[in-house]
């Protein structure tokens, strides 16, 4: 029960018209002035979207955490991969390290490759379980930056971009490269499998763009992943180990995969620094739109109250 007079109902009164002022304006014509009706209706659905878009300005909302945990999942598993490769690494090394020395009984090699396939099946399980992890991180990317930020970007084509660049690399590597008799038409494949890699870097690139965030993580995981892409075409990775290759070329497949299992370290690294710089944007921009009503509301209601 509130008593008249009580100045605290003046000023929630006052609050509630500050908030109503700052939510939505109306604009009343002068007394007498004929108004025309928008042509609402003749115009097209597009540009009454564009209106929407870019007219009004909507509050920030806070952005979702689950990115965090979907780039943390992708950091454990790009470890794992290069985990395999170290170890696919060690286990031709001491293959060709015991040839050497005393030579490798027919049930060594047996085992060892066998150990080497298992290896290498679990290899292809967490690569491909860690495109729809990362594709999904894409896509809660671009919700949360549309949240923090106001900026329009399509969470559905900017996840799209990630599979469509892997399955133009695969396409390519398995019809051009795979099956080119010379090193001009090697070279011409992997250099159309950049382009393809370019795809999913375009788009994250498009995502940093709106939150303000750093673009060098970006550009240095395309380049630790082109290098990458060159290692596994031309000189072999773990699930590209030819294991009818002869003893003398074990120890140069051994010092190939560790120079993979490096790439993928550096891979791992660039991967999750260019996401957290992505988080990172999108959590300052959201912060600063929020400080940026929050004061906006405080002006309306010191003003409502000395008014």
């Amino acid at each position: 029960m509130t008593r008249e007079g009580d100045p605290r109902v003046g000023s929630t009164q006052r609050l509630d018209e500050a908030r109503a002022t700052i939510t939505r304006t109306t604009i009343t014509p002068a007394p007498g002035a004929e108004t025309e009706a928008a042509p609402e209706d003749e115009r097209s659905w597009l540009d009454r979207m564009k209106d929407r878009t870019h007219g009004e300005l909507s509050s920030a909302e806070e952005p979702y955490g689950a990115v965090s945990t979907l780039r943390i999942a992708i950091a454990v598993m790009m470890t794992g991969l290069w985990m395999l490769t170290i170890s696919g690494a060690i286990l031709v090394l001491l293959l060709w390290q015991q040839d050497r020395e005393s030579g490798v009984l027919t049930d060594q090699l047996e085992r060892t490759w066998e150990l080497f396939d298992a290896l290498r099946v679990v290899e292809r399980w967490l690569a491909l379980a860690v495109i729809p992890v990362a594709t999904a991180w894409i896509a809660v990317a671009a919700i949360n930056i549309r949240r923090a930020t106001g900026v329009k970007r399509n969470p559905i084509v900017a996840a799209a971009s990630l599979p469509i660049g892997l399955f133009g690399i695969w396409f390519v590597g398995r019809e051009l490269v795979g099956t080119a008799d010379d090193w001009v038409g090697q070279l011409s494949g992997y250099v159309l499998q950049c382009v393809f890699l370019a795809v999913p870097l375009l788009a994250l690139l498009r995502l940093a763009q709106a939150a303000e965030s750093r673009n060098r993580p970006l550009r240095a995981t395309y380049i630790v992943a082109a290098g990458y892409l060159a290692q596994m075409q031309f000189l072999g990775g773990l699930s590209t180990v030819d294991q009818a290759s002869p003893a003398e070329d074990w120890g140069r497949l051994g010092a190939y995969l560790i120079i993979g299992g490096l790439l993928q370290v550096l891979g791992a690294l660039s991967v999750n620094e260019a996401a957290r710089s992505i988080e990172v944007g999108t959590a300052h921009r959201y912060g600063l739109r929020h400080r940026f009503g929050e004061s906006l509301l405080a002006q309306a209601e010191r003003g409502s109250a000395l008014g």
